[in-house]
């Protein structure tokens, strides 16, 4: 007789997001952007960022997240032509 099923707990449900907490967060990010001369972040960071930081700002109202994303878009795009990064040098 086994009696595994009664460890077996089921998972909780998961917490909706707080779109004020990810505003905040994203635009910490945008702004540590906003403010380097070089890329921030190492390139596998940088890289992290890219892909999160659209999925993120899915969870805010619509005409902010497209804002958000293509401010951060936009300075991704500048510090990548300047081709260091602050963790390189």
């Amino acid at each position: 007789m086994s009696q595994l099923p009664l460890f077996k707990a089921d998972p909780p449900p998961p917490r909706p997001a707080d779109p004020a907490f990810i505003r905040k967060h994203l635009m910490r990010l945008l702004r540590l952007a906003r403010n380097a001369e070089i890329m921030p972040w190492r390139a596998a960071e940088a890289n992290k960022w890219e892909r999160q930081f659209p999925r993120l700002a899915d969870n805010l109202p619509q005409e902010e997240a497209d804002d958000l994303r293509a401010a951060f878009a936009k300075e991704m795009a500048r510090l990548r032509s300047k081709g260091k990064s602050a963790r390189a040098l």
